[in-house]
């Protein structure tokens, strides 16, 4: 049977157009300033300045209005039976007390059945309600306690989870299993205590002041990020501070830490050991949950995969790269760097064991990156108001071939549209694709050759660049421009090190590469500060009691 075509949404100014893949013209188009897919790919929700409209995932048959107006952000529950909306903090009319602009809808029935004041409206906390995997149970999170709202009684009571000094929380997406009833919660830094962040079993009927099962503590933070993996057996918090003390960023600082469900596990709770010094530019879990990629360390930044246990795995090499994203099987992964940064994108196929293998690479300037939902595909976009000019989005291939682009005059957001659980099936690299990559060098998009394209991560090397000034008398034969001095002249380069050497991680099991491939420098393996302090004490330790011992003999003799 013919799988569907995936089709890319572009959100314009005041409207959302509909674009099969390939085609240069829209199938139609639904006035919009926002939009938002159920995971499930069953509805879409647009917002207008009228109101919250309804429609079947293909944008044609509308199924509901909500009148609420003003809406500046959106979130379906994770069975897409409710909606929670938020408008900006307004004065009732009537006596002058905040009004209540957080709402949850119900979409069987268009009614509100929650509604809540929210003084703070950011896009970057949203979304602020936190539902369980079926909808049984909704979160919020307030002073020193989250709420905890039931479906039972059409949410209209709640009971306290006492978690003091909470500012964040994130719920367990598990179905089922102990890793259901987890929440994740940061509580920063306050009165000389330090930051930390924990996780709490939630379940009870009764208002309650639960122990964090899991816990961990770290310096310097004001705020986290909290990502569970998909079956809720671990959660990563990533830490920041607007201000870097060691004065290295302008951007502050982050910090990564990783925190297992299991309280039987919780020894294992650790500050991710980095390869790379620097800020945090990018995590993701992978889609299944058992292996996480993170980018990280000043530019060339690092990439490096690590299993659900937190052990690095796989090498993936370092330059100018600051995004990482998951195909939705897990299978291919897509690195990339944006922004300010050139647009190199670099392919990769991820094996069963963690190994990566490159499959192409291009470069393509863009703001935003996504993958189809047949994994097949990359969606590139390049929007406002990041860039006002050039305006687009391209359609690459799993190893980096160019299939379409669509220009626009201002484009705000591209992504494609859902498709159902099971619609697709997770699929390797196309027989005829492994044929032609083993007997011809892969192309990449616009047809120049990428013979460098396995060679790891230099795949999209930046050209050669031009050589400094050499004075006169160091000019002529033999090679004497390329010394200073009598000493070769610096190489250097801000996008790529040269001495990189991608590859397994050492230790990371069966396979592993030896330290002599590796060319590491002394130090360089993964290992945290403190087990190194610790380690320089017992070296230490161990060489004082043994010149003791020697000074006892000489003595006795």
């Amino acid at each position: 049977l013919a799988m569907a075509t995936p089709v890319i949404v572009a959100r314009q100014p005041n409207e959302i157009a509909f674009y099969a893949s390939g085609a240069a013209e829209p199938s139609h188009s639904l006035p919009a300033q926002q939009f938002l897919f159920s995971a499930d790919a069953t509805k879409l929700v647009t917002s207008t300045a009228e109101g919250v409209d309804v429609y079947d995932a293909s944008g044609k048959n509308k199924l509901a209005s909500i009148p609420e107006s003003g809406v500046v952000l959106m979130a379906l529950s994770p069975s897409t039976g409710y909606l929670v909306t938020c408008t900006k903090p307004q004065k009732d009319g009537g006596d002058g007390s905040p009004a209540k602009n957080l709402k949850v809808w119900d979409l069987s029935t268009g009614s509100c059945v929650l509604a809540l004041t929210q003084k703070t409206v950011v896009k970057d906390q949203w979304p602020v309600m936190h539902w369980s995997a079926d909808d049984s149970a909704l979160m919020h999170c307030v002073t020193n306690n989250v709420h905890v709202y039931t479906k039972a009684d059409n949410f209209a009571t709640y009971r306290k989870v006492t978690v003091k000094g909470v500012s964040g929380m994130a719920l367990s997406p598990a179905a089922s299993g102990p890793a259901a009833s987890r929440l994740a919660a940061f509580i920063p830094e306050a009165k000389g205590s330090l930051a930390s962040a924990g996780v709490y079993d939630w379940s009870g009927s009764a208002a309650s002041e639960p122990t964090a099962l899991v816990r961990k503590s770290f310096f310097r933070t004001q705020g986290a990020k909290l990502m569970w993996n998909k079956t809720g057996s671990a959660v990563l918090v990533l830490g920041f501070t607007d201000v870097d003390v060691t004065n290295q960023s302008y951007y502050g600082e982050q910090k990564l830490h990783y925190l297992p469900s299991d309280p039987a596990k919780s020894d294992a709770a650790c500050t991710v050991a980095l390869p790379k010094e620097g800020p945090v530019h990018d995590v993701q879990w992978s889609p299944a949950g058992d292996f996480f990629a993170v980018v990280a360390g000043f530019i060339p930044a690092k990439v490096m995969l690590y299993d659900a246990a937190c052990k690095p795995v796989y090498d993936l090499g370092s330059g100018p790269y600051n995004l990482v994203r998951w195909n939705p099987f897990g299978r291919f992964l897509a690195v990339a760097g944006f922004g300010n940064l050139p647009g190199d994108i670099i392919f990769y196929d991820k094996k069963a064991s963690g190994a990566c293998k490159q499959m192409g690479a291009v470069r393509s300037p863009a703001v935003t990156a996504e993958w189809s939902p047949d994994g097949r595909s990359l969606l590139t976009a390049l929007v406002a108001p990041r860039l006002r000019v050039d305006n687009a989005f391209k359609v690459f291939t799993y190893y980096g071939e160019q299939v379409s682009t669509q220009p626009f005059a201002t484009l705000f957001e591209a992504s494609w549209t859902p498709a159902a659980p099971g619609t697709y099936e997770d699929r390797p690299q196309s027989p005829s694709r492994l044929a032609a990559a083993s007997t011809s060098s892969p192309t990449a998009a616009g047809g120049a050759p990428a013979a460098a394209a396995a060679a790891g991560a230099k795949a999209a090397a930046p050209a050669a660049r031009a050589a400094g000034y050499v004075p006169p008398h160091l000019r002529g034969a033999g090679g004497a421009a390329a010394t200073v001095g009598g000493a070769p002249r610096p190489q250097f380069s801000l996008a790529f090190d040269e001495n990189d050497r991608p590859g397994r991680v050492l230790g990371a099991g069966p396979g592993g590469r030896p330290a002599s491939a590796r060319q590491q420098p002394p130090g360089a393996e993964f290992v945290s500060k403190a087990a190194s302090k610790n380690a320089k004490k017992r070296a230490n330790k161990k060489k004082k009691e043994g010149g003791e011992g020697s000074d006892d003999e000489e003595a006795a003799q």
